[in-house]
């Protein structure tokens, strides 16, 4: 054997063990993080999983590449290779057992590479084990969970089949023109009885592909209709689905026509089967459903839809359980269980304290030095109507960022946000801040940022687990008992990491602790997607403060694209037609555990995981009351909910067409209020919905905390939408009037300022210009009240309320704050003490903020960022009432 040859032996032995190696530490590394959580059994079900995917694949696509190269090969006499013997030039016969080697080794590595993209093992789990819907869609007479579980999982295997096929083909062709087997003779394509033989059987398995493509189609129909919206019908149901049919069974059938003709070398019949199959694909698919539409053969073109359109109906409530939506009793013989037993409706006097007007985005805005105001249209000079679309989280002028959506609690009786921000630059402590977001002017209280509990300090460090962390910790486990992690307390635990996580310095961690402990995967998303990868996550994560622990919680929604015949919807980047929560994910930011609450009453996919998972899920009265009731509301799927329940109304109320506003679900979710319930004050948000008139015929509530529930009020008498939002408007201009004549005829608008004689609790200072929030409507005890807030951008650019407008249909009231405006309405109200120090033992931002600045400043001197120095400065200003001029 020759040095070139024993070169390449080696190499290929190398790759060999770099391969297995890495496979195996990768399992190794994988089995003890499972392990470490928990979950063992979901390691072996995804290792048999992606066995079974990946390795099936491999067989079949080794064994189908097998037998095109080995057709390949029969046609190649012998190959010759040139050789050299000192100045004697020879000629050798490769012999054909070494072809023969080659031909199997180059199909295994074809298989290998076909195999590599199915790496979705999540869809052959859930077609094996997916517990049924126990329903039927009524056009095949399926189960619902054959579009959830089956047909995902036959869509991989198709497009996988098709991509083979073609790249079987491709290399087939171009190795048949190598070796002169096809070649173009002139204006012809001469190919030999054997290419020709061998094209023809890849032509049949194209065209039955083709009809396994029509079979989809059929299927994909109910999903994806003809009608306005994707509405599956009656053309579909009569006509589409049986040229669907047609065309599967004739493409099947010409298949075998086409291997029958190119195999004696009938091309001209061959020929005319294929253009026939086009031209009817061109002509049945779409020409003969378009003409059947057109006339009255199927019905009266008028009537002829109803059915699907209540199919439509039927089915959509059941997707995004619009049936869940509970109604509020408004008759008089039901208000004392409805005190007893409801949140709703809230009392007017506590809801200047538990109610907020900064929703996340403005709430952001407001405590972002220099922020710009999210104006998307004006009206006249300076005045805004409506807010803009979410952007990312927003950098302040101190170098920090958000990392989650805020937390809403009530705090010593007012609506609290909890933040929680990063350093931009990755290095330094985080902040975590209380804001009381019951007042006109916001600022925030930093409270201690809990670490790793094997930190044993505060503020010093990240959470060891957080939105958008990456790399992995090394701890000490003697310190860290609580934290789920791999043990490297053994040779083979430390080689296989290090080679795994290609980190050298893990082989020596047991000289830098006495039991060395790694947690990987700290981002939340990549965390909970690992031990729940068949639920759809919620576009927010929420931070969460119970005592001294900080949680992040993702709601988890069981969700499908190819639910049929309902409504679609977009959320986030995708698009759905079935989506319902499924469960809640609470992860503790200084141990990394993970528990999921499962949903009150879980739908057949939950149930499948629930089943096979039984260790991933937690009872509600596992859970401490205290974080049970700081829960936020699903936000993704409530809004899916109440715009499928405004467009197809419920199962008691039958069809009943409605509609959201305009400036709804602009910034995300309406501002929140607090709602007492058994056990403590949830968080809500409040959306109304309008008629066909444009007038309000109803509030839909959606409430957070252990059991969510969506609620609906229903107006009466109704309120007519654009009129009540246009004499508010009409209360603001007059509000700047006032301004306006308070300064003396200066220009510029001042909207903080209120009529003469009207409270003053607290000022937002004047602001160089001025919008008008997204209008609210919330249940309380007198009644629907409908809610904006006139905010403006102050001289340090950032946002604050001017002042409240509350209308209640008829009468309107106009003060600083919602209490103010409340009050003007005649209601008694008890107004929030603010100041002094809160219930959890923190200053309010009132009197922290001095010093909380001076330290910061102290901090960055010390540190020599002279950029964080002037902003801390410039804040300290602010606090103290001498803002940068």
């Amino acid at each position: 054997m020759g040095n070139r040859r024993w070169l390449l032996l080696v190499v290929a032995v190398a790759a060999v063990v770099l391969l297995v190696g890495r496979t195996a530490t990768a399992l190794i590394v994988d089995h003890a993080w499972y392990d470490a959580m928990g979950v063992p059994t979901l390691f072996w079900e995804r290792v048999l999983d992606t066995v079974l995917l990946q390795g099936g694949a491999w067989i079949v696509g080794s064994l189908f590449a097998f037998a095109n190269l080995h057709a390949v090969r029969r046609t190649i006499l012998a190959v010759a290779v040139p050789s050299r013997v000192a100045n004697i030039e020879l000629t050798a016969m490769v012999p054909g057992r070494r072809l023969l080697s080659a031909t199997i080794i180059l199909a295994l590595l074809v298989g290998a590479v076909l195999a590599i993209p199915l790496t979705n093992w999540e869809t052959l789990a859930l077609a094996r084990h997916g517990i049924p819907f126990g329903e039927i869609e009524g056009i095949f007479d399926r189960d619902l969970g054959h579009y959830v579980y089956w047909l995902p999982f036959e869509e991989t295997m198709y497009l996988w089949a098709l991509v083979s096929v073609v790249a079987l083909t491709a290399m087939v062709l171009v190795l048949y023109a190598l070796t002169r087997s096809l070649r173009l003779e002139g204006r012809r394509i001469a190919a030999s009885t054997h290419v020709r033989r061998h094209l023809s059987v890849l032509g049949a398995l194209v065209l039955l592909l083709l009809a396994w493509s029509y079979r989809l189609d059929a299927f994909d129909l109910l999903r994806a209709g003809s009608g306005p919206d994707g509405l599956f019908l009656r053309v579909d149901h009569r006509v589409t689905l049986r040229m669907d049919a047609v065309l599967a069974y004739g493409s099947a059938m010409a298949a075998l026509i086409i291997l029958r003709t190119g195999w004696a070398g009938q091309l001209k019949a061959a020929f005319v089967t294929l253009t026939v199959i086009l031209l009817a694909a061109m002509g049945l698919r779409h020409v003969v459903p378009a003409v059947a539409a057109r006339g009255d053969t199927l019905g009266d073109p008028a009537r002829r839809d109803a059915d699907y359109v209540a199919a439509r109906a039927l089915f959509s409530r059941r997707a995004f359980d619009a049936d869940a939506v509970r109604p509020l009793p408004r008759d008089s013989a039901d208000r004392a269980n409805r005190a007893a037993m409801l949140p709703l409706p809230t009392p007017t006097a506590t809801l200047g304290a538990r109610a907020s007007l900064w929703d996340a985005v403005t709430l952001a805005e407001g405590l972002r030095p220099g922020g710009t105001l999210p104006v998307s249209s004006t009206r006249g000079d300076d005045w805004a109507t409506t807010g803009s679309e979410p952007r990312p989280a927003a950098t302040d002028a101190s170098g920090y960022m958000a990392v989650a959506a805020p937390g809403w609690f009530l705090l010593d009786g007012r609506v609290t946000a909890l933040r929680v921000e990063r350093p931009v630059s990755g290095a330094g402590a985080w902040r975590l801040s209380l804001v009381d977001a019951s007042r006109a002017v916001l600022s925030d209280s930093l409270v201690p940022v809990p670490g790793s509990v094997a930190d044993g300090r505060y503020g010093d460090k990240a959470p060891l687990v957080a939105p958008g962390a990456s790399g992995a910790r090394l701890l000490d486990g003697a310190t860290a008992a609580e934290v789920p992690g791999a043990l490297l307390d053994t040779p083979l635990a430390r080689l296989a990491h290090a080679w795994a996580l290609r980190d050298l310095s893990l082989l020596g961690a047991d000289s830098t602790a006495g039991s060395p402990l790694l947690v990987s995967h700290r981002d939340v998303r990549e965390r909970v997607r690992r031990i729940a990868p068949v639920f759809e996550q919620s576009t927010t994560v929420h931070a969460i403060r119970d005592g001294n622990r900080l949680y992040w919680v993702l709601h988890l929604y069981s969700a499908s694209a190819r639910y049929p015949l309902s409504q679609r919807w977009q959320v986030g980047d995708g698009v759905y037609s079935y989506f319902k929560l499924a469960g809640t994910a609470i992860v503790d930011a200084g141990t990394g555990r993970v528990r999921v609450m499962p949903a009150e009453k879980p739908d057949a996919l939950a149930r499948t995981w629930m089943t096979r998972l039984p260790g991933l899920f937690s009872r509600r009265a596992e859970l401490p009351p205290s974080l049970a009731v700081q829960l936020p509301p699903p936000t993704d799927g409530a809004e899916l909910q109440v715009r499928t329940f405004a467009r197809y109304g419920s199962r008691l109320e039958g069809p009943v067409l409605r509609h959201l506003p305009d400036s709804a679900f602009i910034n995300g979710p309406a501002a929140p209020v607090m709602l007492e319930q058994e056990g403590g004050a949830v968080a809500s948000w409040s959306v109304p919905l309008l008629d066909a008139r444009e007038a309000v015929a109803g509030v839909v509530t959606v409430t957070g905390g252990a059991v969510p529930t969506t609620y609906w009020w229903t107006s009466s008498p109704a309120v007519p939408w654009p009129a009540t939002l246009a004499r508010m408007a009409a209360a603001v201009d007059s509000l700047r009037a006032h301004a306006r004549a308070d300064s003396g005829g200066a220009p510029g608008p001042t909207p903080a300022t209120v009529p003469r004689g009207s409270a003053r609790a607290e000022s937002a200072g004047p602001v160089s210009r001025a919008l008008l929030s997204r209008p609210e409507a919330m249940v309380t005890s007198r009644g629907v009240l409908y809610v904006q807030a006139a905010q403006g951008a102050g001289a340090d650019g950032r946002l604050s309320m001017g002042a409240a407008v509350v209308s209640d249909g008829e009468q309107i009231g106009v003060g600083p704050t919602l209490a103010d405006a409340l009050a003007s309405l005649g209601e008694t109200v008890e107004r929030p003490r603010h100041g002094g120090r809160t219930a959890m033992g923190v200053s309010t931002p009132e009197t922290d903020a001095p010093s909380r600045w001076y330290d910061a400043m102290r901090q960055a001197m010390k540190q020599g960022d002279w950029s964080a120095f002037g902003a801390a400065f410039d804040s300290l200003g602010r606090a103290l009432g001498r803002p940068p001029q």
